[in-house]
Formats: structure tokens, sequence, C-alpha cells
């Protein structure tokens, strides 16, 4: 009978779409999406978590639209599942008291830079776009201390799985048949990204920092011995493929703190020496490419190896160096804001300016330099801090270290694997924010919510009573 009444009223509320939209077209796109959304929350409702995963992670080419503008707004496609997602966890789940701290601290986080912006009466417009990423990674924290251990966490790790490998052959078409892919794509160079140098194409798509975290919890399971690289290949595979295109520094950094905290959480030599290994491999494995490049240049496909490789070595690896980064602009744009920064906490340092505070002056002549840049930073901490002060840096790390504190007690694979992803993701939020993407939000949130899920007595067992035996095969699924 329900079955019945959701398909009168999906054809009821279709045609009053319909109608609506010949006389309003803008708001199709949301109409549509309101629509689906109220039928699959009736029909299925822990599609709407799926969905939400979907939509925020996949790498997409251009022609699949995944924002809509209505009204002068954007939404964004995952959004409304979120918030749909969010309403069906706190009425299916409960979660403990201490998840329920956890998730506050990080709420009262971003509520304090709301009401401050507020009372500093800050500009409306610039306020909700400081606040909404970072509300939105709340709104799936709050999911995912509910959902993590039950079924619905096992089927959307399987969907994850999936969107990699999506995303993968998404990003490898752009790469090599040159399809436009959302997101940002640039020459992988560092001397001028905008011209045709002959560099590889980089390409930061929504499912680059989903895949380095992937790449970062499979790194770490695997020093720790919970997992073989063989036994992993089907996450591996298109998370090194997608990261490697992006041609990104930060990723670097974020697998060298993974990798050094499976070592710390494990604390055995066997550990140390098999992340010793990881490395030299992958080194002797780049180098042997460098030198097998005329050889390369011969065979079908060749010359486009030659030509990543080339491009990860002047643009990632040389990057990394101190001379280059003297003179790299991106760097030196990042060490203003940095400046900037630090004499906007200087003057408001207990409870900062708020949302929507602009914290230098706007500089340039692009649309973001002008419009976006006084208000968004690189470095997350210092933006939490001129934005909420210490008070809402502490908070914030309130939400975040007590899971991972109480991971280096239990190193399951569980709570190995996701601790090294959110480790990975807070080392590269240093120069390349995670919690202010209006995508990588939603990971931020669900690592966090994963891992104090993950970690609580009694939810938390289920990951520690795992057989070591049986992780390869969990790993993989």
């Amino acid at each position: 009978m329900r079955r019945i009444l959701v398909v009168a009223a999906g054809v009821v509320l279709t045609t009053v779409a319909a109608a609506l939209t010949v006389r309003e077209p803008l708001i199709a796109p949301l109409l549509i999406a309101v629509i689906a959304s109220i039928l699959i929350l009736a029909l299925r409702p822990a599609w709407t978590i799926y969905l939400t995963l979907i939509l925020a992670f996949t790498a997409l080419p251009t022609f699949i639209p995944t924002e809509f503008n209505v009204g002068g707004n954007t939404i964004r496609a995952h959004e409304p599942f979120l918030l749909l997602a969010a309403l069906y966890s706190v009425a299916k789940f409960k979660a403990t008291r201490r998840l329920n701290l956890l998730t506050l601290a990080f709420a009262a986080f971003v509520a304090l830079g709301f009401l401050v912006g507020f009372a500093e009466q800050n500009a409306g417009t610039k306020l909700l776009y400081d606040a909404r990423p970072v509300a939105e990674g709340a709104v799936m924290i709050f999911v995912a201390v509910r959902v993590y251990g039950t079924n619905i966490a096992a089927t959307a790790f399987r969907v994850i799985k999936w969107v990699l490998w999506v995303s993968a052959a998404v990003v490898l078409a752009g790469a090599t048949l040159g399809i436009e892919v959302g997101g940002r794509t640039e020459e992988a160079s560092l001397a001028n990204p905008g011209a045709a140098s002959g560099a590889a194409t980089r390409l930061l798509t929504s499912a680059t920092f989903p895949a380095l975290a992937v790449l970062c919890a499979v790194v770490a399971i695997v020093i720790a011995k919970r997992a073989t690289l063989r036994s992993t290949w089907v996450l591996s595979v298109p998370a090194a493929l997608i990261v490697v295109l992006s041609f990104s520094r930060n990723s670097i950094l974020a697998l060298a703190v993974a990798i050094l905290f499976a070592v710390i959480a494990t604390r055995t030599v066997s550990s140390a020496l098999r992340a010793g290994g990881i490395v030299l491999v992958t080194i002797a494995a780049f180098a042997l490419l460098i030198v097998l490049n005329p050889v390369l240049a011969t065979l079908p496909g060749g010359d486009f190896i030659n030509t990543q490789v080339t491009s990860y070595s002047s643009r990632v690896l040389s990057g990394l160096t101190s001379d280059v980064q003297a003179t790299d602009a991106s760097v030196q744009f990042r060490a203003s804001e940095d400046a900037w920064l630090l004499r906007g906490i200087a003057s408001a340092p207990v409870f900062g300016h708020g949302f929507g505070f602009a914290y230098k002056p706007s500089a340039g002549t692009s649309s973001f330099t002008l419009d976006y840049a006084p208000y968004y930073a690189h470095n997350f901490y210092l933006w939490a801090g001129v934005k909420t002060g210490l008070l809402g840096v502490l908070l914030f790390v309130l939400s975040v270290a007590s899971p991972l504190l109480r991971s280096l007690n239990r190193p399951t694979v569980a709570t190995l694997g996701i601790a090294a992803a959110l480790v990975g993701m807070l080392a590269a939020s240093y120069v390349a924010p995670v919690p202010l993407s209006s995508t990588s939000t939603i990971l931020f949130g669900a690592l966090v919510g994963a891992l104090a899920c993950a970690t609580e007595r009694g939810r938390g067992d289920v990951a520690a009573s795992e057989d070591v035996s049986a992780a390869p095969s969990t790993v993989a699924a």
C-alpha cells in the first residue's frame, strides 16, 4: 500500500512540477531534485546516504551537471540528499553520549564562526560562503556516527569502490582523450599552468581527495600487515591513478604523514621496515620509468607515460625543493595568505572575526582573487583561527583529536585505515583545506564520524574483534 501511495504522490508531484517548470524554468532542476529526494526517502531511505557520496565524490564530464542555479543561488546535487540522510539517520539510529558530544564540538565550532560573523555584521552572502562547507561537514559527522557499523556503512564502502573506478575512467579519459572533466584542469607545470607547454594534463576533481584518503588507508593497513597490496588492488589501483593525474604536492605530504602514523600506531620494527620498503620500491619504480624513457617512446602509449613521468618529476618532486618553492607563484601566494591570516588572528585571538570576514584586501583581476580570495585560505588551521579564534580551533581539535588518540590504542583494520586517511587529510589541509571544499568536506565529516564511532567502546568493538586473517577480504570487499 505504501508503494502505491508513493507512486501516486510521485505522479502528482511530477505533474505539479511540470506545470511550474513551464512558468518558472529556472527552478526545474531544483524541483526535480526535490521530487527525487522525497521519493527516495519514502522508498529507499538509505539511498540518500549512497547518493550523497556518489554525487559528492564522483568525477564526471562537464556535460553532466552537478550544480544548479536557482534564484541566484547555487544548489549542489548532493546537498538535498545530505539533508535527507541526516533526517533518516536521526530517525533510524542512535548515538552514544560521547559521540553526540564530539559531534556537538564540531557543530559548536561552526556555530561560533556564524554567531561572531553575525555579531560583527559581516556580509550575509560571504558569511554563508564561509559557513556552508563546514556546516555540511558537521552534518556528515552527524550521519557517520550513527550509521557506522551497520549494513548501510558496509554498502557505502562498496559504493566508494565503484565511485573510484568510474572516476578513474573519467579522469583517464580526460588525460588521454581531452574530454572536459568537472573540476580544475590545467597544465602540470609550475612555470605557467595556463600555457600550452607540452606538459601533462593536471586534473583536480571531486574524486581527488577521496582517492587520496583511500590510498592513505590502504598504505597504512599494508604497513601494519593487516592486508596485502594484492588483496587491496581493487582500491589502490584506481585511487593511485586519480592521485597521480592530479599532480598535487599535497598528496606526498598526506601519504608521508599517513605512513608515519601507521608506524607509530603499530609500534613495531617490522612495520617501520615495511614502510621503508614501500617508499624505496615506489622510488625505484619511478626511477625505472625514467631510465626506460627511450624504450617506452617506441611502444604504443609510451609517449603518454613518458609525459606523465616527466611532468610528475618536474611539478611534484622538483616542486618540493626549496629552490623551486622560492620562485613558485602558488607557494608565494600561500605565504602571503598566511601573513595576512596571522595579522587577523592577532587582532581577535579569542573569538576571531567570524565567518564572512575578509582577512585581506581584494587583489588581482580574476573573479577568485577579487571576490573570494579575501575570505578563503589554503591553510585551514589559520583560516579557522582568524574566523573562530583560539576557542573555535580548540573545539575543532577536540572533535578530531579524541578519536585519533583512541585509535592509537586500538589499531584494528578499521580504526587504523580510517585514522590514517583522516591524518592524511589533516596534513593536506595545511596547504589544501579539505573541510572548505563543497565536496571534500563530506569526506572529512565521514572520516571524523566513522573514526569516532569505530573507537567507541561497545560499538567500536565490532572492529576490534576482527580476525586479522580475514582483513584482506574485508578491505577488498
